[in-house]
């Protein structure tokens, strides 16, 4: 889970309409990564596995919003 975030965030900050357009979904990485700290260690991220799900969860209800960004 922490890869997948990490790869949609790389993506979202290199797209074309530049990290502008998602705020949202940007906000939302960085609360984590915050949370995470430097530790991506397997009990620090099953520690916070449930944020983790969450974030993944509000950034694809996010982009289902905005289909017009994944044809």
């Amino acid at each position: 889970m922490n890869d997948e975030l990490t790869r949609m965030e790389m993506a979202m900050k290199a797209d074309p309409q530049g990290p502008g357009h998602f705020t949202a979904p940007l906000a939302r990485t960085k609360e984590l990564w915050d949370t995470l700290g430097t530790d991506r260690s397997y009990a620090n991220l099953k520690k916070h596995q449930a944020l983790l799900l969450a974030t993944r969860d509000k950034i694809n209800t996010w982009m289902q919003g905005h289909p017009e960004d994944y044809r």
